[in-house]
């Protein structure tokens, strides 16, 4: 089966050709256009001026991704795009142009959820995870632990309060100057230090209940910075802000993974998944993989161009999932919610 998969739910405009087959899904091709450059100035994401350049970027995006799979669009499948949620007016670009395609060839059309999506990535490097799995997913906009029994459903277990763990790292980078999108840049500053900052306080919740906060963690953040002057526009080069980035980039990796052990005990885990932005995290991946040895849980890290968002993953998602019986009455959904598990 040869599925289109389309996903434009951010400033990523992305199409992929992949082919289901017995032992998983193989990758035709692999097109996303970045907006860093559109974005960078104003240290994240615009969103109307997101939306208009993904309506310059998609039939070229789409059009690149069938030549390079070899295909004409006849031959699809299937088509999927992601539905949401997402920002409304970037989500309706592909969503859109994936109904027309569909309609125009009389091929079956698959909305995808975005989580599906990065629970999906997981499929190229794990075809075959054993369930039930943990899986967490990160990044600028999610930070949520889920428990699955299958690649088609997520039942929620705890997420953040307040910010995304990806967001903590976009800040940061913003407050010193490193540039946009944060999260590599904080990674590559971390790596160069000689040693880590003082630990930032780890968050406390009085009622007991299983979640993450990381707004204090962009205040202690702040506050450091604001003590000593000129750290701001002190660049990567200077050993203080290497520092920094490092205790950030472990706070964020340990608080991230600390609930696991409990949940997979509690679950009865086999696997744990972590995808999303934030999973191509060089620390976040380094103690994930002797997390997962320790506990005897199979890991399930997408490559790092499945880990932000892409068509793939979509169109990975796209094979399993139902298609629609009306796609034309469907529309984008900003705050679409994921289904309840069936059985």
């Amino acid at each position: 089966m040869l599925i289109l998969g389309l996903e434009s739910s951010c400033d990523d405009c992305s199409a992929a050709v992949i082919e289901e087959t017995a032992t998983g899904p193989k990758l035709l091709s692999l097109v996303r256009k970045s907006q860093d450059d559109l974005h960078g100035p104003f240290g994240g994401v615009v969103p109307e001026l997101a939306a208009r350049e993904h309506l310059l970027q998609i039939h070229g995006v789409i059009a690149e991704a069938l030549r390079q799979a070899g295909l004409e669009a006849s031959r699809l499948d299937r088509i999927a795009a992601t539905q949401g949620p997402g920002l409304v007016g970037c989500l309706l670009t592909s969503f859109s142009a994936g109904k027309a395609l569909a309609w125009r060839y009389g091929i079956p059309f698959v909305p995808v959820h975005h989580l599906f999506g990065h629970l999906n990535a997981a499929r190229f490097e794990a075809p075959a995870l054993p369930f039930p799995a943990l899986v967490l997913l990160v990044s600028g906009g999610h930070t949520h632990l889920y428990v699955s029994t299958g690649w088609t459903n997520l039942t929620l277990l705890q997420k953040t309060r307040d910010d995304a763990a990806g967001e903590a790292f976009d800040k940061t980078a913003r407050m010193l100057g490193l540039g946009y999108p944060g999260g590599p840049l904080v990674d590559a500053c971390a790596r160069r230090a000689a040693a880590p900052a003082p630990k930032f306080t780890p968050p406390k919740f009085r009622d007991g209940t299983a979640s993450w906060s990381f707004s204090g963690l962009k205040t202690g953040m702040k506050l450091r910075i604001a003590a000593e002057p000129g750290l701001g526009e002190a660049g990567a080069e200077d050993p203080r802000v290497q520092a920094l980035c490092r205790s950030l980039q472990d706070a964020i990796s340990k608080w991230l993974l600390e609930p696991i052990p409990a949940w997979a005990e509690r679950t009865g885990a086999k696997s744990l998944v972590i995808s999303g932005g934030v999973a191509c995290n060089s620390k976040l991946r380094e103690e994930a993989t002797i997390l997962a040895g320790r506990l005897g849980l199979e890991l399930g890290i997408p490559a790092p161009k499945f880990c932000t968002d892409n068509g793939a993953m979509i169109a990975a998602a796209g094979a399993l999932l139902p298609p629609s019986e009306l796609p034309l009455e469907l529309n984008a959904d900003a705050d679409l919610p994921l289904p309840l598990p069936m059985g």
